[in-house]
């Protein structure tokens, strides 16, 4: 399997997937997030688009892939995380809560979501506390449910 990556200038990135058997897997991620996926059996056809995803639904495939969407709880461990699941959440350049501190944001309170960690650059922050600012292009280590996913969603997306 061979992996190229294109700048797309004004669109965004390109990744083409070649399969030893035959086929191409093509991954346009656009600069506003979208993400388009197509497939090319014969190098000289052309490619038919699979379908069309958002960055978080694509973060739900690439979980599935990885095998990190479910985890089996052992019997004996109370069901306190049976809906619950681990995920790595970027912050976006333009969201209203760069700069300021978790406690500040009260991203627990306001969401349900607790972080486990803050990935910045090569430094990884455990178990941050309430002080640890919020920066651009953080990767939040976080566990919760569906519907507190959509309400981080929600609360990093504001400007």
């Amino acid at each position: 399997m061979q992996v190229f990556e294109t700048q797309l200038p004004g669109i965004g990135r390109r990744y083409q997937v070649s399969f030893p058997d035959g086929g191409t897997f093509t991954i346009v991620i656009h600069n506003d997030g979208l993400r388009r996926v197509f497939w090319r059996d014969d190098p000289d056809g052309d490619s038919e688009e699979l379908f069309t995803t958002t960055e978080r639904d694509a973060q739900k495939l690439a979980e599935i892939f990885e095998g990190v969407f479910f985890e089996p709880v052992s019997d004996d461990l109370d069901d306190a995380l049976s809906e619950s699941r681990v995920k790595w959440v970027v912050i976006p350049d333009e969201s209203s809560v760069v700069g300021q501190t978790i406690g500040e944001v009260g991203i627990r309170a306001r969401t349900g979501i607790s972080i486990l960690a803050i990935e910045r650059g090569d430094q990884t922050i455990a178990n941050p506390p309430p002080d640890a600012q919020l920066q651009a292009d953080d990767i939040l280590v976080v566990v919760g449910e569906d519907d507190a996913y959509q309400a981080l969603d929600t609360l990093l997306s504001q400007p």
